[in-house]
C-alpha cells in the first residue's frame, strides 16, 4: 500500500472509470487495476464494483475515500509549503493553449517563466479552444490557456490578457488604401476563417450577430485548420480575414498584409486561464498562474 496508490484509487473515484483513470494518469488501464486489485487485498473487501457500463464505489469505497481525500491533501500542503520555505520550485507543468495564444503569445511568456525556474519541465499542447477546454475538464492539463470565455461549472475561469481581432487584406486589394470599411463591405467579401470550434472564430461570429449579422451570410470560401495556413491564404490573393493582431506582427511590418478597421466596430476580448477546481494544483502550477498574472499585467511586447 503506498501514497501512489492511494492516488489512483481517488483517481478512479473520481472519474468513475479505470480507463478514465489510466488516461488522466498516463498510465495503462490493467496497471490501474492492478493497484485497486492490491488495495483491495490489503483490506480484504471490494471497493468498486465493476460492469461493462461503470465503476461504482462500494459502502467500504466510500470509507476509505474520506480517509484517502485527507491523507493526500495533507501530503500536497506539505509539499508546497516545503516548497515555498526551499523556495525549489521544480516538476512537471502540463499546459494546453489554443493556435493564437499557442503560437504567439505563451512561448514568450514561458521563456521569461524559464529563466526564473528552470527546474520546471512545462509541457505545452496547442490545440483548438475546444479541445483544450475537453483536456482540462477530464484533468488531463493542468492549466489551459484560451481566446474566449468558459462557462463550466467545474472550472475556473480567469481573464489574463487582452487582445483585439483586425481585418487584414492583401498588400494590393483594392481597398488596401482604404483603410476604414462598412459592415457591409465585410460581409460582401470572401472571407478565409479559422474552422469552427477555434476561439477567433467564435468570437467573430458572435460580435457580428451582434451586429445584426447572420455569420450564415458570409462569404466564407476557404476554412483552415490553422492561422498560419489562414495569413498565408490571404497573403496569396484568396481572401480577406479575421484575426488576431498577436498573430500578424511580422506581416504588418513586413506590408505583406494591411489592416482595415470597420465602421463603427472594434473586435475586443479577452484571454482566459482555465483550471479544473478539483485538480490538485502542484506549487509548479501555482507559480506560474502568479507569474502568468504578473507577467501581463505588466503588459506582454507585440
Amino acid at each position: 500500500m503506498s501514497l501512489y496508490q492511494f492516488r489512483i484509487f481517488k483517481t478512479v473515484a473520481d472519474k468513475k472509470s479505470f480507463s478514465g483513470a489510466a488516461q488522466a494518469l498516463f498510465i495503462s488501464q490493467p496497471a490501474v487495476s492492478m493497484h485497486i486489485k492490491s488495495l483491495e487485498d490489503h483490506f480484504g473487501t471490494k471497493l468498486f464494483e465493476r460492469n461493462t457500463q461503470q465503476v461504482t464505489i462500494t459502502e467500504a469505497g466510500r470509507i476509505l475515500y474520506q480517509y484517502v481525500d485527507k491523507i493526500l491533501s495533507l501530503i500536497d500542503a506539505a509539499e508546497k509549503d516545503i516548497a515555498r520555505f526551499t523556495g525549489s520550485i521544480q516538476g512537471p507543468l502540463s499546459l494546453g493553449a489554443s493556435f493564437t495564444l499557442g503560437e504567439y503569445v505563451i512561448p514568450k511568456i514561458l521563456g521569461a517563466f524559464n529563466e526564473q525556474h528552470p527546474q520546471v519541465k512545462a509541457l505545452l499542447q496547442v490545440t483548438n479552444t475546444e479541445h483544450v477546454v475537453s483536456m482540462v475538464v477530464k484533468q488531463e492539463l493542468d492549466l489551459g490557456l484560451v481566446e474566449n470565455r468558459v462557462e463550466n461549472l467545474e472550472l475556473t475561469v480567469k481573464p489574463f490578457l487582452h487582445d483585439e481581432l483586425i481585418v487584414v487584406i492583401p498588400k494590393d486589394h483594392p481597398l488596401a488604401q482604404q483603410q476604414v470599411i462598412s459592415l457591409d463591405e465585410l460581409v460582401a467579401l470572401p472571407l478565409v476563417l479559422r474552422e469552427q470550434g477555434s476561439g477567433t472564430r467564435r468570437i467573430t461570429e458572435e460580435r457580428l450577430e451582434e451586429e445584426g449579422v447572420d455569420p450564415s451570410f458570409l462569404n466564407v470560401v476557404m476554412e483552415l485548420g490553422s492561422t498560419e495556413a489562414v495569413k498565408a491564404a490571404v497573403e496569396a490573393g484568396f481572401g480577406t480575414t479575421i484575426i488576431s493582431k498577436w498573430a500578424v506582427q511580422k506581416e504588418l511590418k513586413l506590408g505583406t498584409l494591411v489592416p482595415v478597421k470597420i465602421k463603427d466596430l472594434s473586435l475586443f476580448r479577452q484571454f482566459y486561464l482555465i483550471y479544473h477546481k478539483g485538480k490538485f494544483q502542484s506549487p509548479a502550477t501555482e507559480e506560474f498562474i502568479a507569474f502568468l498574472i504578473s507577467f501581463c499585467s505588466m503588459g506582454v511586447r507585440q
